[in-house]
């Protein structure tokens, strides 16, 4: 038995085929491109947050280490106003 040639349909057929997978490739690949993109342009945005945020944050760093060495300050004044009185109070009960 001899093989069939494929005739002129068949093969304009199948290459129309490949055609359209390929057209579909090129879609599914704008559409990815498009996504990535997308996402470029989100992570920009977040980059340019976070600096701001940043600048926030050391602002409010730079106020909580002042606030800490001035509770650190008055803590050591407190107990030394209590070491003072005790000992005012001892000489008054004696």
């Amino acid at each position: 038995m001899a093989k069939e040639e494929p005739t002129l349909q068949d093969v304009l057929d199948s290459m129309n085929e490949r055609f359209n997978m390929v057209f579909e490739e090129f879609k599914r690949f704008d559409q990815v491109y498009s996504h990535l993109h997308a996402l470029r342009i989100e992570m920009k945005e977040i980059r340019e947050t976070q600096k701001a945020d940043g600048g926030v944050l050391d602002e409010i760093r730079d106020t909580l280490e002042a606030v800490t060495k001035a509770v650190d300050k008055d803590a050591v004044t407190i107990i030394g106003h209590e070491s003072r009185i005790r000992t005012l109070e001892r000489s008054k009960i004696n």
